[in-house]
């Protein structure tokens, strides 16, 4: 039975406080929130999410609600999705912490690149780390696993009851802790490469003085940075799949959410 235009002016209160909620991940999550991804289609999804979770917390909004309660609230349930979504960009950003400690020791920190998925300047090895990362999360099920995340929250925050308290920033701090953490770990079989190399350079310049290690030197540690990357990359899925899961699981248990239902393929 269609809807009468009364029917549905009187849901539109309901609608956008849900939209809100979505709304906010959209814009800071990892993917959904990258310039790659066309606005039209974030803000398709956003809604297409919207009207799929709108009969579902209906229920939890009063008949009777002002349009300044409707902007009030729509903060905090922006917050929500904001904070969520933050949280998850925040532990991805371990991939920059390890392409910039690994671009400094190996001597190619100036040799800057534009990431068209942020929109800013990076590092070789950053974004060769960054795209590795993000492919994981992918192949995890990170995107969904950030979506069901957020349509949880419906059981456990209701529609204009999230007050904001002190846990959203302990969780931020969190993250990023875990995510310098991650990023050291990545980072510790090419840094561990370069100081063996340089102690290796340093037998050789005095061993034989004629030798000039400045250009040898540089051309040496550029190719064992980047060769001991590889390899790393190529063996640290499990660390990369452990430090994705552990951000969710700070996450949903940020916003007493079961750990349990975490979407994520291991």
């Amino acid at each position: 039975m269609p809807w009468s235009l009364f029917e549905i002016l009187s849901a539109l209160p309901t609608f956008a406080l849900v939209l809100f909620r979505l709304g906010g991940l959209m814009a800071t999550a990892p993917i959904y929130a990258s310039s790659i991804v066309p606005i039209r289609m974030r803000v398709g999804l956003a809604l297409t999410l919207s009207a799929m979770m709108f009969p579902f917390v209906r229920s939890q909004v009063p008949a009777e609600i002002s349009l300044i309660n409707v902007l009030v609230s729509g903060a905090g349930e922006m917050l929500v999705g904001l904070s969520i979504g933050l949280a998850i960009t925040v532990i991805l950003t371990c991939a920059d912490i390890t392409g910039q400690l690994v671009a400094q020791q190996a001597g190619i920190a100036l040799g800057q690149v534009f990431d068209p998925s942020r929109q800013e300047q990076t590092t070789v090895v950053g974004q060769m780390y960054g795209l590795t990362l993000l492919t994981m999360f992918l192949v995890a099920g990170g995107h969904r696993a950030t979506i069901a995340a957020l349509l949880d929250t419906y059981a456990v925050i209701p529609v204009l009851s999230y007050n904001y308290d002190e846990s959203v920033l302990l969780l931020l701090i969190e993250m990023l802790m875990a995510a310098l953490i991650l990023g050291i770990r990545l980072a510790a079989p090419v840094l561990i490469a370069l100081f063996l190399a340089s102690v290796m350079l340093g037998f050789l310049s005095r061993t034989m003085p004629q030798m000039n290690i400045l250009s040898v030197g540089f051309t040496l540690r550029v190719m064992i940075a980047l060769g001991a990357a590889s390899i790393a990359l190529a063996s640290c899925h499990d660390l990369l799949l452990d430090g994705i899961w552990s951000g969710f699981e700070l996450v949903r248990g940020t916003f007493g959410l079961d750990v349990s239902r975490m979407r994520l393929v291991n």
